[in-house]
């Protein structure tokens, strides 16, 4: 309950959400995570989810409060680690259990998806380090273990992954980018882990392309570009489109492929990365049809959904209860300016 408290979107509305669209749409336009709590307390939840849910995949965060260890209802939650039997591994076997039962319909089920990096200033930074990652992708081969911001450490703009860059410290071979050179070296031989690019790519093509080149190359020259998937993490930076732009337009430039060893990011390599590889990982064929949500799709929506919806006006409008909570409060605005300014 404590970890649902802190839900921005919880499970429910994100499996409703999905239904919905891909209704008025007639075809497959949304997919849907469900939320990755760990441990043996947490069994239940998962079996919860599955049965009335549906998900897609699971997303979850190590560097969170998302653990349970034990059945105690009273027992807090902690942080985990991907290797660890007692706490993660009962959680895989489950999500392994139902995957061999749905995997029919729901290809993508084993798709473990965990937010990794951006950490820095954590009381314990090496709950996002990727040093878990080996282990759990060896005893887990039936899994996929799809790593979110390819674990890179610092957060948004990259400015100290440029200072890596330029400080000539190397991690065999190629610059070392806290923790995104580890994470691609140590999970290469491992056929069952993926880099996800997200908030990563975002922030380095627009401030430091010649980090994002370095990214880039290094993803590709140890896992190869089947195993590396676009996400834009569009809930923060809006429509999608600048960013696909960006990389149908981003070459590496060929001095570094020359000194570093990065392949060439052909047309090819781009294709899969934003979206055949994630097609292939959600069985999904290039060759399907996708239709168009209809613009009246508001009109469309029951009652019901805007219920789980929390839309204004409805029973569980929780964003209207908070916004009478804090005019309630007497807060006014202080009217600062907030921003990055790299001087």
């Amino acid at each position: 309950m404590e970890a649902m408290r802190g839900e921005m979107l919880t499970a429910a509305q994100t499996a409703a959400a999905r239904d919905f669209i891909n209704e008025v749409s007639g075809s497959t336009r949304m997919l849907a995570h469900g939320m990755l709590y760990v441990g043996k307390g947490n069994l239940d939840n998962i079996q919860e989810q599955t049965e009335k849910n549906s998900p897609d995949s699971w997303k979850g965060y190590n560097i969170s409060y998302a653990a349970k260890v034990d059945t105690d209802p009273m027992s807090l939650m902690r942080q985990w680690r991907h290797d660890d039997e007692k706490v993660a591994y009962p959680t895989f076997e489950l999500i392994q259990k139902n995957y061999d039962r749905l995997k029919a319909t729901k290809p993508g089920f084993n798709n473990i998806c965990v937010h990794k990096g951006l950490a820095p200033g954590r009381p314990d930074p090496l709950l996002g380090h990727p040093g878990d990652l080996p282990k759990a992708a060896r005893d887990w081969p039936g899994l996929n273990f799809i790593t979110y911001h390819a674990c890179i450490q610092p957060s948004f703009f990259m400015y100290p992954a440029l200072q890596e860059v330029n400080s000539g410290k190397l991690r065999d071979g190629v610059p070392d980018i806290s923790w995104t050179t580890e994470y691609a070296q140590l999970v290469a031989p491992f056929k069952n882990t993926y880099a996800e690019i997200g908030t990563t790519w975002a922030s380095s093509v627009i401030t430091f392309p010649t980090v994002a080149a370095h990214i880039m190359g290094q993803l590709m020259k140890f896992m190869g570009s089947d195993r590396i998937v676009f996400g834009s993490d569009s809930v923060w930076y809006g429509s999608p489109q600048w960013q696909i732009d960006a990389l149908w337009r981003f070459q590496i430039p060929e001095e570094l492929q020359r000194k570093y060893g990065y392949p060439e990011l052909t047309e090819e390599a781009k294709r899969k990365i934003l979206g055949l590889n994630s097609a292939k990982l959600y069985g999904i064929s290039p060759s399907d049809s996708f239709k168009p949500v209809p613009q009246d799709y508001a009109r469309r929506m029951p009652d019901t959904l805007k219920r789980i919806m929390e839309m204004p006006g409805y029973s569980a409008d929780n964003m209207s209860k908070m916004k009478e909570k804090y005019a309630a409060l007497g807060a006014e605005p202080n009217n600062t300016r907030y921003g990055w300014v790299r001087s």
